[in-house]
């Protein structure tokens, strides 16, 4: 017993962890959590006693949201990326398979019109928001086995089946509808396709070709009524531009420094979806232009350092996490961007969570899952660096000093 106490102790002497984790990815996701739990009770107090007569209704469902979604990002923490690269193909027929059911009446849940959930128990899953990390998975693996003939093909063929699968992902996203899930998904497939070596002038051929489908769709239907709201939202105050007009009143009511925590007038009943699709302009109202500031600070620092644990990664020769991390770091700095330009009024409302603040028991999960996948791309990207196999010794009692000045001469050198 004594003995393989002390090849632990050795084992965890010698990983010198602050350098496998990546403390200041850790920091800036921890505070957007904490602000996010201190803006969702701000902002949902008075629709949740209203609704479910429990003011805490919807602050309570969030931390315990959180609680599963830290012991889930802890768990896949835990497992190598290669597992992940195996298993991204097997999981694409999964993720078609969950599209076409959230569109079955009686299976799928709907809610203000668009078929987005399952039912799991007292839970629902938000099917999109699961499709961003298989797609994730799979394209990043695809890149590192065709990444090649993406690079040197004289012919189109190998975007066939990328393009093929993203087509068929993106069209069924669109039939829920969630217009914001499939410009996330399809954006983030294209940027993964050129840093995988798609030349520029064929990316330039693919994105023109998305715009022609999207901008059309984006005018059909309900998003019509959007965008001529978001046109003109002020001739439309009373109907369609209603979110629109209040989301501003509230980040104008702001000024420099807010109205103070809970000090918010918009999200009394005037801004639906205050403590979701809205929560960034109750932020702006109750902590003003440098809430803003503080806020997108973190959020630009998290993508940074997710961009730089990506070309860490690719400089080390871990292709595979480096896609998943430039993945990781595009799909969270893009729905930011969306989100946050919904509530400025400079993009058309579309329905899309601030990652790691807004209420969802299925994003907040998935986000959490998904930046542990960036920490262990950081975690074997430094073991691969420093030489330090990720595997549990089985040494004596006696060669425990030995090992520990050997592994710190190593670092020196590495260093």
């Amino acid at each position: 017993m004594k003995t393989w106490l002390n090849s632990w102790l050795v084992y965890w002497e010698s990983l010198n962890w602050s350098r496998y984790i990546d403390r200041e990815l850790l920091v800036a996701v921890m505070a957007l959590l904490a602000i996010g739990v201190i803006m969702l009770g701000s902002a949902s107090l008075w629709v949740a006693e209203r609704q479910y007569q429990n003011a805490f209704y919807y602050l309570n469902r969030q931390v315990l949201f959180i609680g599963v979604g830290l012991v889930a990002a802890l768990l896949v923490y835990q497992i190598r990326l290669g597992f992940w690269q195996d298993l991204g193909v097997k999981l694409l027929p999964i993720a078609l398979i969950l599209l076409v059911l959230v569109l079955i009446p009686g299976i799928g849940k709907t809610v203000n019109g668009s078929s987005r959930w399952l039912e799991i128990g007292p839970f629902s899953l938000q099917v999109s928001e699961l499709i961003k990390v298989i797609m994730l998975l799979y394209l990043s693996g695809y890149l590192v086995r065709h990444g090649k003939n993406l690079a040197t093909s004289p012919s189109y063929q190998p975007l066939v089946i990328p393009l093929a699968v993203l087509g068929v992902v993106g069209a069924l996203l669109l039939l829920e509808p969630d217009f914001g899930s499939a410009v996330i998904i399809i954006s983030m497939g294209l940027v993964l396709l050129f840093l995988g070596g798609l030349p520029l002038k064929r990316l330039a051929v693919l994105f023109g070709g998305a715009l022609v489908f999207m901008v059309p769709t984006a005018f059909m239907g309900y998003r019509g009524a959007r965008m001529e709201a978001y046109i003109n939202p002020w001739a439309f105050a009373e109907g369609k531009g209603y979110q629109t007009v209040h989301s501003l009143m509230a980040i104008g009511d702001g000024g420099w420094f807010g109205a103070g925590l809970g000090g918010g007038v918009q999200k009394l009943f005037y801004l639906p979806e205050a403590h979701n699709d809205f929560i960034f302009a109750v932020l702006a109202e109750e902590f003003g232009f440098i809430g803003m500031v503080v806020v997108l600070a973190l959020y630009a620092w998290l993508v940074f350092r997710a961009f730089n644990i990506g070309f860490q990664a690719d400089k080390s020769g871990q292709h595979y996490g480096a896609y998943v991390a430039y993945g990781v770091g595009f799909w969270m700095g893009f729905q930011v961007i969306l989100h946050i330009g919904v509530n400025l009024a400079v993009l058309p409302p579309k329905g899309l969570t601030l990652p790691l603040m807004s209420y969802g028991g299925s994003s907040i999960l998935i986000t959490l899952i998904a930046l542990a996948l960036l920490m262990r791309v950081h975690r074997e990207t430094q073991a691969a660096l420093f030489g330090v196999a990720e595997r549990k010794p089985t040494l004596k009692p006696s060669a425990r000093s030995r090992t520990v000045r050997q592994l710190n001469k190593t670092t020196e050198k590495a260093g």
